[in-house]
């Protein structure tokens, strides 16, 4: 299984430092809020730009109007931009895809925690290169994890999808095995992993990567 940490949990006084002990990891999660799809606000831009990242990183958006945010972190270097069909209808989607795909970034959709993955149309299915299935509802860290986000998954892959599936909000050593049998690819794991003493972060990212 890959990891990727989110650092939403991390020591904002020291996000570079935090960085540094989860090099290991596959990649990086940014998770950007905006205070309306989700009624809190994260780092943007300004910060995460000026960050020196160990290995490669993503976002996720939780946004409104994600065309808003393209330009911004496609500037940035990101590997997926991956943003809610919540906030888009498939049409929207589509067009989204289009420009993340031309800027040479991968192009992600995510379905938040009580979206049935019916949502995303086989249209969506064939054009996305990632699903970020959240496993929690979005905005929030520390969740309890949603058990029904297994089954999810199978159904994604039953429908054909045969891109990387990432599952985000309540990951843990106890359910990974679970994630990885049903077909996910990579887990984001934040405060399982970030409330960790940084000199045991190495150890933890490995136990997830052998699940």
């Amino acid at each position: 299984m890959k990891i990727s940490p989110s650092i939403l949990d991390a020591n904002f006084g020291a996000l570079q430092s935090d960085l540094e002990s989860i090099k290991m990891a596959d990649r990086i999660h940014l998770d950007v809020m905006d205070g309306q799809y989700v009624p809190n606000l994260s780092f943007g831009p300004p910060v995460l730009k000026n960050l020196e990242y160990p290995v490669e990183y993503e976002v996720h958006l939780m946004a409104n109007n994600p065309e808003r945010f393209i330009d911004l972190f496609c500037d940035m270097g990101v590997m997926t931009f991956t943003f809610h069909i919540e906030t888009v209808d498939e049409a929207k989607a589509l067009e989204l895809f289009k420009e993340i795909k031309s800027r040479g970034v991968k192009a992600g959709i995510c379905i938040d925690g009580a979206t049935s993955p019916e949502a995303l149309s086989s249209k969506i299915l064939a054009e996305a290169d990632q699903i970020l299935v959240m496993s929690v509802q979005a905005g929030f860290g520390g969740q309890r994890f949603m058990t029904e986000s297994v089954n999810k998954i199978k159904s994604l892959r039953a429908r054909g999808f045969a891109g990387e599936i990432e599952v985000d909000g309540g990951v843990n050593l106890d359910n990974v095995k679970s994630l990885a049998d049903a077909g996910a690819d990579i887990v984001v794991v934040g405060s399982a992993l970030m409330r960790q003493a940084t000199e045991v972060r190495g150890e933890v990212i490995k136990l997830f990567q052998q699940a």
